[in-house]
């Protein structure tokens, strides 16, 4: 239905708005009073009337096209199946459906029963599982820097490392959910974790400036963090940036022994700010900041190879 007709007048008239407009108008109400005090048109008040006048009967006419194939109790059923199953399949409800059904709907009409009252079927949030201790951390984290200006986020360097998987992931899993749940627990679909094939870029951002983005084969240990990206990347731009506040997540190479040491250097680290404290390394950074390298599918996939075999 186009959006210009998704409105209340555009509905069918259920049994008792029409009783109430045969009542309204043997008490002598106008058409265009009963359609403004009903949320209806003129010409529809006046049709309901015509046909009581006429036929004396109010029921609605049967349509021309084929007569509704499931009755309130299957359309009761397959509501409850989807609610509570959110990520159950279309082929699952129908197998749900009491046993005397027969023919058995149709998916499509399943689809249409549970279109009809506000569930689609959509792609569930992902995210890894936190505990009500994580999301405590997190509130009371960022709500003394809610009020932050703009002065204040240029300071900051967001750093973090991404692994792009290079195995087969096609998000199949769908819910049935109305407008609005996609945060809704019951909803969500938590991701994979596991080690599985794939490629790791670090990278890090700020106000007007980023760094090279870096390519890791293979386990990021922190001995890697340090000598690949701590030193030749990061400490130069903390050095070229006074007072800069350089963030990242609580990742193990980020929380390690070796990456947490802060011996002497030729300029002060400021703290980071995200849940941890201020990284540190070894020594002033000498080495110089690589270049970014341009990698295909081909050359990722040859990573991801040696990184598997490195585990084994």
């Amino acid at each position: 239905m186009p959006l210009r007709r998704n409105r209340r007048q555009y509905e069918q008239l259920t049994d008792f708005d029409r009783g109430r407009i045969i009542g309204l108008r043997e008490a002598g109400w106008s058409n265009r009073r009963i359609g403004r005090h009903l949320g209806r048109s003129d010409m529809v008040v006046a049709r309901c009337w015509q046909q009581w006048i006429t036929e004396g009967r109010v029921y609605r006419r049967g349509g021309s096209g084929s007569p509704r194939n499931t009755n309130d109790r299957e359309d009761h059923a397959i509501r409850r199946v989807a609610t509570s199953a959110p990520t159950t399949s279309l082929a699952s409800i129908q197998r749900h459906l009491p046993p005397s059904r027969h023919p058995v709907p149709s998916r499509e009409t399943i689809r249409r029963r549970l279109t009809e009252v506000g569930l689609r079927s959509r792609r569930p949030l992902r995210r890894l599982p936190l505990t009500p201790h994580h999301r405590q951390c997190r509130l009371d984290f960022f709500r003394p820097r809610a009020t932050w200006s703009v002065t204040d986020w240029r300071r900051v360097i967001f750093s973090d490392e991404s692994r792009f998987s290079l195995s087969a992931d096609y998000h199949r899993t769908r819910v049935w959910r109305r407008t609005g749940q996609w945060s809704d627990p019951a909803f969500i679909v938590e991701r994979h974790t596991a080690i599985s094939q794939g490629v790791t870029v670090w990278g890090a951002i700020s106000w007007d400036t980023r760094s090279s983005l870096v390519v890791l084969q293979g386990t990021l240990t922190a001995r890697r963090y340090v000598d690949d990206i701590l030193k030749p990347i990061v400490l130069p731009m903390l050095s070229s940036r006074p007072g800069a506040i350089y963030q990242q997540d609580n990742a193990r190479p980020h929380t390690a022994r070796l990456s947490q040491q802060r011996p002497t250097m030729a300029y002060q680290v400021t703290r980071s700010f995200a849940n941890r404290e201020c990284l540190g390394c070894a020594g002033k950074a000498t080495a110089a900041v690589p270049r970014y390298r341009r990698i295909n599918c081909a050359d990722a996939k040859t990573m991801a190879g040696s990184s598997t075999r490195g585990h084994k």
